[in-house]
């Protein structure tokens, strides 16, 4: 006797449909309603990679390449301003997230919450650090630029914390820790061969790139996620979909040219007596 095949389908918006399946994931785009469907005991840890994986690739066609700057040492401060930003507010939303969790009984979420926020707490200082080894007062910096994509992505984080079901963040988590994997060693050296010499202002992209613990955060989420029903997942897919895509477009008004950023940091530069 064949076995049915375990599948489970998500509309990530009015014209995409997600189908997974333990081994793959693939899109119609189409105005049908497929539903979803379940074996016994479902499709596990494997399933519920394929259809997170595939929510967060669907976003990589709303991309544009050829809007984004390339690197330099300028540029690279605007980065780290960003990772500041995403950094400082995971924590505390996290914190609330898993209070809310907690108070629906909810105790894997509010687990993986409470987890994840002990995890991520100090890594804006990381940022911080960064920004003082290029010679700069890393407070003045994140105060004077707010990148719009890591803005727009707090937003978002915040969005979900605070909507009726919280359940949304645990997709955003999934696609920024999912496509932080995708950033590898050698493009780590490639950012800091622009940098001064002697500097380390890489740390807060080590620690959030293949290089660093993002892969078991990743791990660890597909275990509470394979567990819970099929709705939820649908709802983690989405949000993990929706996050994605806000890494991809570009800022509508966009990216600001080095001559701005320098312009801006020119009066963040640290006292020559401040201590590290």
């Amino acid at each position: 006797m064949t076995t049915p095949t375990t599948f489970e389908t998500v509309r990530l918006d009015p014209e995409t449909v997600l189908v997974a399946s333990p081994t793959r994931a693939w899109i119609r785009r189409d105005a049908r309603t497929l539903g979803a469907r379940e074996v016994s005991g479902g499709g596990g840890i494997e399933l519920a990679r394929s259809l997170l994986d595939g929510a967060v690739a669907a976003a990589f066609r709303h991309a544009r390449p050829e809007a984004v700057p390339p690197m330099s040492a300028t540029r690279w401060v605007y980065r780290l301003a960003g990772l500041y930003h995403l950094t400082h507010s995971t924590p505390g939303l996290l914190i609330d997230a898993a209070a809310r969790f907690e108070a629906a009984g909810r105790s894997a979420l509010a687990g993986w919450a409470r987890t994840r926020a002990r995890e991520e707490t100090h890594h804006d200082l990381l940022a911080l650090r960064d920004l003082r080894d290029l010679g700069l007062d890393g407070e003045a910096v994140v105060a004077a630029l707010r990148p719009s994509t890591a803005i727009r992505l707090v937003d978002y984080f915040e969005r979900s914390v605070d909507a009726a079901d919280p359940i949304g963040c645990v997709g955003y988590a999934y696609a920024l820790e999912r496509l932080a994997m995708t950033v590898r060693e050698p493009e780590i050296r490639a950012i800091e061969a622009l940098l001064p010499a002697g500097t380390r202002a890489t740390r807060c992209l080590r620690v959030h790139s293949a290089t660093g613990s993002d892969a078991d955060h990743v791990a660890d989420t597909l275990v509470v996620v394979a567990a819970l029903s099929p709705a939820e997942r649908a709802a983690i897919a989405v949000a993990a979909h929706e996050a994605a895509r806000l890494c991809f477009e570009p800022d509508p008004e966009g990216a600001p040219s080095d001559a701005a950023i320098a312009a801006v940091l020119a009066a963040c530069a640290r006292p020559t007596n401040s201590s590290t």
